[in-house]
């Protein structure tokens, strides 16, 4: 199922809830969390673990979000040098 744009704000990796990104291959098809976009088994996307709970869940992004939530999380990194 894909989506026209990208649900709400793009998060940054700077919250304290996201564990650490990871590159992993993709078992079986599933959807980037933002844009919806397919992800094909035997392909490689990031995945960011949600730690909310007590059990932690994997969040899988394409190339092209992930790269969003790079440039946003540098921003706010920006953002904090200058106070």
């Amino acid at each position: 199922m894909k989506k026209s744009k990208p649900r709400g704000k793009t998060p940054s990796l700077i919250g304290g809830k996201n564990g650490r990104p990871k590159r992993i291959l993709v078992e079986r098809k599933s959807e980037c969390a933002r844009c919806g976009e397919e992800i094909s088994a035997g392909i490689q996307c990031i995945a960011i673990p949600q730690n909310n709970s007590s059990f932690s869940s994997l969040k899988r992004f394409c190339d092209k979000c992930f790269k969003n939530i790079l440039i946003k999380t540098s921003e706010d990194l920006e953002e904090v040098n200058n106070l």
